[in-house]
């Protein structure tokens, strides 16, 4: 088909066809344009032989009710009608009519994989129940399958029946339910009519709309609001689709977690890296309190050999003492049984013995009730960071801060003499000495005046807990109050001491509350990796003060005292 087909016509003349231009294409050789089976291009046979399209023929000028051939000049009579009497080129049209029904066939033959979409919409096919269609014929109006299309359109007739996949079968036209014989034009927007479960619906015909029930209610295309469903349907699909890839991507990702998590391939994942530092915390932990439990030891045996050492030392000096009076009493009961003169001769060298034996006695009296104690118990506190104190009392020291007027030194004096003082402001510190329990506090109290806060830092060095004295009463230098414990907080030396807040002056109505001073100081954010606790108290009856020391003692000490016996 690429040349000329002489055996149609000889005289048939159709331009080559290009190596890149379509296949099976048959054109005028005077336009160029393509042959049609019908309209403007539909081919036209001359009295010469020659072929000419419907369009050009038009063109061509009449001369004597003739029309000339444009390759050879030959005159072509015609009638009253023109061109439009002449005749067809038959031969060339049951070509087209070969080359199309060919060019269709291949076009459903070779896209059947395509179609492959068009079998999930699992519709039977018309000829064959057995069969999943993937055609329609618009023509016979039937769902066909590949095989039975090809088996009921090979005739020449049905072959020119027009078949499309099913998703492009035209759409049909609903009927009226009330009025079967019409088509269902519009459709009602009454939310009445568009709830309606039974009956006839919202779909109606134009006299239904204009006559019937829907009179006078809003209504609208069908096609319209179909299409309008069909945006909406496409768009939530969209959404739908959207979402479901990122839950897929969201399940990728966590898929990624689990292998990470678990590890992949014979490499540890994160689980396992968590449990060696772990295991290595542990460890080190572990060295850690070997080491402390050595120094504890070495601690507990130094003390005990200090103290045998002590009471050996004692009880050989006592013994010697022992020794040595014993040799004066004899020597003085020796002395009695004598005549005068040897007693009066002798009444000298028992006089020295007796002063030394009231200088030995003295000494006796001068020793300690430790020293003379027989309670072999060996009194052991722990402390939080695993140190070992071995005495009765375990050192605390402590530095008491807050602006003036706040109540400082009559809570120390409080704790230390149990009786209330007004004091005047301090100048410079006061330092006492408060024993609780098995603690001893060195509490340093220090002038909270403007211009001695400056010095403040200068107390900071091995202090272990800091007491901040607050006027709860006073709402006007609450925020004053707080910019200075900010401060405080900030200061390199107190970031391992133990904070206790004391809100003093609770006795005076319209103080603020232990709630309030937490919220307006932001102490949970303000003391956020520290040990601290905000107690009420009473500086005047000494309400609370005991417990902050509670609070205290307990950040210090792990354990309690323990009496190794």
């Amino acid at each position: 088909m690429a040349g000329e087909i002489d055996h149609f016509n000889s005289y048939t003349f159709f331009r080559p066809v290009k190596p890149n231009s379509k296949a099976n294409v048959l054109e005028c050789r005077v336009c160029e344009d393509v042959f049609g089976l019908q309209g403007d291009k539909v081919p036209r046979l001359l009295y010469c032989g020659h072929t000419v399209c419907h369009a050009c023929l038009l063109r061509l000028p009449l001369r004597d009710n003739a029309v000339q051939c444009p390759f050879d000049r030959q005159p072509t009579p015609v009638g009253n009608s023109g061109v439009w009497g002449l005749k067809k080129n038959f031969a060339l049209l049951e070509l087209l009519e070969r080359l199309q029904y060919t060019h269709e066939r291949a076009t459903v033959l070779y896209t059947a994989d395509v179609l492959e979409k068009e079998r999930q919409l699992s519709v039977l096919c018309d000829e064959n129940e057995q069969h999943t269609a993937v055609l329609y014929c618009t023509v016979c109006t039937s769902h066909l399958c590949e095989e039975c299309s090809e088996l009921t359109h090979a005739t020449r007739t049905l072959a020119r029946h027009r078949r499309v996949p099913l998703s492009d079968k035209p759409r049909e036209k609903p009927k009226c339910p009330s009025h079967p014989s019409h088509v269902a034009e519009f459709t009602c927007l009454e939310d009445d009519c568009q709830t309606l479960q039974s009956g006839p619906g919202p779909i109606m015909c134009f006299i239904c709309k204009d006559y019937g029930r829907h009179k006078n209610h809003k209504h609208a295309l069908v096609e319209t609001e179909a299409e309008n469903i069909r945006v909406t349907v496409i768009n939530a699909v969209q959404h739908m689709r959207k979402f479901m890839e990122e839950i897929s991507e969201t399940m990728r990702k966590l898929e990624q977690v689990v292998q990470r998590l678990e590890g992949t391939g014979g490499e540890g994942g994160t689980a396992d890296i968590a449990r060696a530092l772990v295991q290595t915390y542990f460890h080190q932990l572990l060295e850690t309190l070997q080491l402390q439990e050595a120094a504890a030891m070495t601690a507990v045996d130094r003390y005990v050999r200090e103290r045998l050492c002590s009471l050996r030392q004692l009880q050989e000096d006592l013994a010697t003492s022992l020794s040595q009076v014993a040799g004066v009493c004899v020597q003085c009961e020796q002395t009695i049984q004598q005549d005068d003169t040897r007693v009066l001769a002798a009444a000298r060298e028992i006089k020295e013995a007796l002063s030394s034996v009231e200088k030995q006695q003295q000494q006796y009296s001068e020793l300690s009730p430790e020293q003379l104690q027989s309670d072999p118990s060996i009194p052991i506190t722990f402390t939080k960071d695993n140190r070992v104190h071995i005495g009765p009392k375990i050192e605390m020291r402590v530095v008491t801060l807050g602006l003036d007027g706040a109540g400082k030194t009559s809570v120390l004096f409080k704790l230390k003499q149990n009786e209330f003082m007004t004091m005047l402001p301090t100048i410079g510190f006061n330092v006492e000495t408060v024993e609780y329990k098995n603690l001893k506090f060195t509490i340093w109290d220090v002038g909270g005046q403007h211009k001695l806060r400056p010095l403040w830092k200068h107390y900071y060095l091995n202090t272990q807990a800091v007491v901040f004295v607050i006027d709860s009463s006073n709402h006007d230098r609450l925020a004053e109050a707080h910019s200075e414990l900010a401060k405080l907080m900030s200061e390199k030396e107190l970031k391992d001491a133990s904070l206790l807040i004391l809100a003093n002056k609770q006795d005076i109505p319209g103080c603020a509350t232990i709630e309030e001073l937490t919220e307006q100081f932001a102490l949970y954010k303000l003391c956020c990796g520290r040990s601290w606790h905000i107690q009420a108290c009473d500086a005047q009856s000494g309400t609370g003060l005991h417990d902050g020391l509670d609070w205290l003692s307990r950040q210090l000490v792990a354990a309690g005292v323990y009496d190794i016996v």
